[in-house]
């Protein structure tokens, strides 16, 4: 928690193609997808929730 907010850390898997790029370009594609998830914030229940699969989330809160 930082500042009384939750945090969420996020992993993104690389291809083994991105391994063999320039660190510039994987530098410039990290900061697109961080610009991507903070201007997509969405009003309280407007996401599908999901009946299928379950998804991977890790809570690591100390509540």
């Amino acid at each position: 928690m930082v500042d009384n907010l939750d945090t969420l850390e996020i992993w993104v898997e690389m291809s083994q193609n991105m391994f063999l790029d320039k660190v510039r370009k994987i530098e410039e594609l990290e900061v697109k997808i961080r610009k991507e998830i903070v201007s997509t914030w969405v009003e309280p229940k407007t996401i599908e929730r999901s009946e299928g699969k379950a998804k991977r989330v890790i809570d690591k809160r100390r509540i």
